[in-house]
């Protein structure tokens, strides 16, 4: 085959192409808007300069259960004890750590607003199934509240921070009581008399997977195509191989939702221990933060957890009903971010934070 013919047939392939993607651009004008967004989404410099305003503790170990139970702690010069933030990274439970992009952003913003931050790492499912990461999350919770006095934080002042799934387990934390999720002991437990507990005040979820069951039908009735959701979370392929599951989640819940009953998957949604505990929940100050144009987790996944914090009710079927507004419960939808978009961290963002953090514990 010549030269000629070779440029020739690539012409007419790249032709084709252009065609293609002229016509999905015009049958699906809301998803070619959502992907632009996500293609041009900016890129925030970070302040990455050494801090010399308190005192640093890093790769302190809370529980023995594993290597991988470690957390780094910031805490301001202060006379007196200060909030605590309790920072748990994203990943889709297979990947990042304590130092993830997002869990910098928060901890070298606030601790210099005199926000003493305490970033967890935790068990990813390449190491141990569900319930591990929650139960790693809540023990850090609880050694943190054994340790205030020593580390010279509020521990009547805590707050839980989590993105993505990280966003699930600082959920799944913040609404469960203290008898679930505590088969990890943190260091030093055994030896309390009294029992220490892992509530927390406030709960700020940014972009959280809530309900597993839900996640693809969510961008379905969005009419976000399957073969965009799947393109854009490609990263996750290489994780995936081998294991014979389709999604990240299934493999750290360690089982095809397909084959899950109705109970068994109940066990696994943060809006039914919502309800279970509605009697302390439904005094948990709450911010959720999420996007339209996420297309890694659908925001219909936060709304739907905005509601059950409403109406204190939990709906298998994925439904909600529509609650009364709450003064302890704020959500805000962010118009063209995509998934751990990096403006939800710039300083303006984390200043509106300080501001509603403030009013709390002023």
């Amino acid at each position: 085959m010549t030269l000629g013919k070779v440029g020739k047939i690539i012409l007419i392939i790249l032709l084709v192409l252009v065609v293609v993607v002229a016509l999905l651009c015009l049958t699906h004008l809301s998803t070619t808007k959502i992907l632009w967004q996500n293609l041009t989404s900016p890129t925030l410099e970070m302040d990455t300069s050494d801090w010399t305003g308190g005192t640093s503790y890093e790769n302190v170990q809370y529980s023995d259960v594993s290597d991988s139970d470690y957390l780094h702690l910031y805490v301001p010069d202060s006379e007196e004890p200060m909030p605590l933030l309790i920072l748990v990274h994203g990943g889709g439970f297979v990947a990042n750590d304590l130092e993830s992009r997002q869990a910098q952003f928060m901890y070298r913003y606030f601790r210099q607003q005199g926000y003493a931050c305490a970033t967890v790492n935790y068990r990813l499912a390449q190491e141990a199934s569900y319930p591990a990461a929650l139960e790693d999350v809540k023990a850090a919770i609880r050694y943190l509240r054994a340790n205030a006095e020593i580390y010279g934080y509020d521990p009547d002042c805590l707050v839980i921070w989590g993105e993505s799934a990280g966003g699930y387990l600082a959920t799944m934390a913040a609404v469960t009581n203290d008898e679930e999720f505590s088969g990890v002991s943190f260091l030093g437990e055994d030896a309390l008399d009294e029992p220490v507990s892992a509530q927390v005040s406030c709960l700020m979820d940014f972009y959280g997977i809530i309900d597993f069951p839900f996640a693809s039908g969510d961008f379905e009735s969005q009419g976000i195509p399957t073969a965009i959701v799947s393109l854009a979370n490609s990263w996750a392929n290489s994780t995936l191989k081998g294991t014979g599951f389709d999604s990240v989640e299934e493999y750290w819940l360690n089982t095809a939702l397909a084959d899950c009953t109705e109970e068994e998957l109940t066990q696994y949604s943060a809006r039914y221990y919502i309800e279970e505990n509605w009697e302390t929940v439904q005094n948990l100050n709450v911010l959720i933060w999420h996007s339209p144009a996420d297309i890694t987790v659908a925001e219909t996944q936060s709304i739907r957890l905005y509601q059950a914090f409403l109406s204190g009710t939990y709906q298998a079927d994925g439904n909600w009903s529509e609650g009364e507004a709450r003064d302890n419960v704020t959500y805000q939808s962010f118009a063209g971010y995509k998934h751990a978009d990096d403006r939800y961290y710039s300083d303006e963002s984390l200043a509106n934070i300080v501001q509603y953090l403030n009013a709390l514990f002023d």
